[in-house]
């Protein structure tokens, strides 16, 4: 029987174990490696507080001189689903002008976070973006009516079905962020 947990009012089943999501970062951080080989001091730039963990184990094996900051954004409040609103909390305090950014995302969803980040870097002057992410949902980023056009997601460890995940970060009314494994919602 597949391992359960539950936290609050929802049951969640084991969707990814963490040694799969060890394996997924380690082949983006080689990517990102050969990709960025020659460049000046690119920066990650994790979004808060979802892609924390994500990013901080991608970080630790980039090599070169990258930098590291943070911006903070919510589009999820407390349910599971996506509000479709992106509020920027805490903007980052780096100046991007000039700088190759990599986005450091927990998951990519509807595509409205990194759509209004992306949109808030270009602004900003920023050389060059790419996203990189821990989870790739394809079918609900790929089939927007609304956004014909979606940005490419450069750096995909895992994909997963559009259902509601937690763990490694990714968190349900502020719990489950701890979880080494990925774990997705039972009853949707």
């Amino acid at each position: 029987m597949e391992p359960t947990l539950t936290i609050r009012d929802r049951r969640f089943r084991l969707h990814t174990p963490e040694a799969a999501i060890h394996a997924a970062i380690s082949k983006v951080a080689e990517t990102i490696n050969r990709d960025y080989a020659e460049a000046e001091r690119p920066l990650l730039l994790v979004t808060l507080n979802g892609a924390f963990v994500f990013a901080g184990e991608l970080f630790r094996q980039l090599d070169g001189p990258f930098e590291v900051a943070f911006v903070k954004l919510s589009s999820y409040g407390s349910g599971v689903t996506s509000s479709g609103n992106v509020t920027v909390d805490i903007p980052p305090t780096t100046d991007i002008r000039g700088r190759d950014v990599i986005i450091a995302e927990d998951v990519v969803d509807t595509g409205n976070t990194v759509h209004e980040l992306h949109a808030m870097l270009t602004a900003c002057g920023a050389r060059s973006i790419r996203v990189a992410t821990l989870l790739l949902k394809p079918e609900t980023y790929y089939n927007r009516p609304e956004r014909p056009d979606p940005l490419p997601v450069d750096y995909v460890a895992l994909e997963s079905e559009p259902v509601f995940i937690i763990g490694y970060g990714m968190d349900y009314d502020g719990l489950g962020r701890n979880l080494g494994a990925l774990y997705a919602v039972c009853d949707e």
